[in-house]
C-alpha cells in the first residue's frame, strides 16, 4: 500500500530522497491551498512554518505531523490531538550542530573573520587593522535557554575559557555557571549573549532595546533560536547607534523571504554576520533527523505510539 507524505517546506536533498525512498511525497509551498492531495496521511514541516488546525481539515486522512527539527511552535498540538493527529519532532538531533554555529556566529562577529578581509580587499591598509579583537577567552557568555543546544554552548564556551551564566524558566541540576532568574541581569554580566531558547508567545521579543541597552557597547548578541525571539527594530536601533558590538544571526522574524531593504542593511554592517537559517544543517545532522522521522512516520502510520510524540502543553 503506497502511503503518501506532504511537505510543506523545502527539504534537503538527503532528507528528501530519504523520505521519498519509503513514500509518495508531494512536494509544496507552506500555504497549499486546497489543492493538497486527499490521500496525504502525513506531513513534514518545521516549527517555523508548523500547520494551523484549517489546514489538518484540508486533509482528511491525516495522521501524522512530523516536524523536522525539535521546534513545534506554529504547529497546533491541541488542535492536532483533538482530531486523533500525532505530532511528533526530532529533539536534539541538530542539538551539537547548531552550537558549533553559534560559537562560530560569536568568534566570526567578535573576531571580524568577514569584515577584516573585506576591508583588506577594499585596499585599507594591513596594520591599520590589527587592533586587538574580543574573543571568548576570558569573557562572560551568557545563553537564554539552557535545553540540549544551549548546554553544548555553554560546553563549547567554556572549553574556550569563558564564565557562564544562563537564563532558564527555572534552575537546571547540574548546569554549568550561575543562573540568573531575570534575563536584564543575565544581559547585564555577558559579553557574549546567546539565544538557545524554543520560540513562540513566551518569548517573542525577549532580545529587546532593554536587553541590548543592558549588553551594553561592547556586547555581542547571537540568535540561533527563532527570529520572533529577537526584536529586529530595536536591533537595528542598537547597531546604527553603537550600542552593540555586533549580531550574529542565523534566524530573522520574516523568512525565509525576509524585506530587501533590510537584507541590504544588515549585510551592508561590518559588524554583523547573517546566515540564512542553516545552523542546524550538517550532514550528521540531516541523517539523524530521517532515521527519527522514518521511525515517527512508520509507528504512526501503523498506529503505534511513536517514541517522539509530542504531547499538548497544560493550559497556563
Amino acid at each position: 500500500m503506497t502511503r503518501h507524505v506532504l511537505t510543506t517546506i523545502p527539504l534537503p536533498p538527503a532528507l528528501r530522497d530519504g523520505i521519498a525512498r519509503h513514500y509518495h511525497l508531494h512536494e509544496s509551498a507552506s500555504d497549499f491551498g486546497d489543492g493538497a492531495p486527499a490521500d496525504v496521511e502525513a506531513v513534514v514541516t518545521n516549527g517555523s512554518i508548523g500547520l494551523s488546525a484549517a489546514q489538518m481539515d484540508r486533509l482528511p486522512r491525516l495522521r501524522v505531523i512530523c516536524s523536522m527539527g525539535a521546534g513545534t511552535e506554529n504547529i497546533d498540538i491541541a488542535g492536532a490531538h483533538a482530531r486523533g493527529i500525532v505530532v511528533t519532532n526530532a529533539p536534539g538531533a541538530n542539538a551539537a550542530t547548531v552550537a558549533d554555529h553559534a560559537i562560530g556566529l560569536a568568534l566570526a562577529v567578535a573576531r571580524g573573520l568577514r569584515s577584516l578581509g573585506n576591508r583588506l580587499a577594499r585596499g585599507e591598509a594591513w596594520a591599520s587593522l590589527r587592533a586587538p579583537r574580543a574573543s571568548l577567552n576570558k569573557s562572560r557568555v551568557g545563553i537564554i535557554g539552557l535545553g540540549q543546544i544551549g548546554r553544548m554552548v555553554a560546553e563549547r564556551a567554556a572549553a574556550c575559557g569563558a564564565d557562564i551564566g544562563y537564563h532558564n524558566p527555572s534552575p537546571k541540576p547540574g548546569a554549568p555557571g550561575t543562573y540568573y532568574a531575570d534575563p536584564l541581569e543575565l544581559a547585564r554580566n555577558s559579553d557574549f549573549l546567546f539565544a538557545c531558547c524554543p520560540g513562540g508567545p513566551r518569548t517573542r521579543h525577549l532580545l529587546n532595546r532593554e536587553m541590548f541597552q543592558a549588553l551594553g557597547p561592547g556586547g555581542v548578541v547571537v540568535n540561533v533560536a527563532r527570529g520572533s525571539v529577537l526584536k529586529t527594530d530595536d536591533l537595528l536601533e542598537a547597531l546604527r547607534a553603537g550600542q552593540l558590538a555586533g549580531a550574529g544571526l542565523d534566524v530573522l522574524e520574516e523568512e525565509p523571504e525576509p524585506p530587501a531593504a533590510l537584507l541590504a542593511e544588515l549585510t551592508g554592517m561590518d559588524n554583523v554576520v547573517l546566515t540564512p537559517h542553516i545552523s542546524g544543517r550538517s550532514p550528521a545532522a540531516i541523517l539523524v533527523q530521517l532515521d527519527m522521522m522514518l521511525e515517527s512516520l512508520e509507528d504512526g502510520l501503523a498506529g503505534r505510539p511513536p517514541r517522539y510524540a509530542v504531547r499538548p502543553s497544560a493550559p497556563a
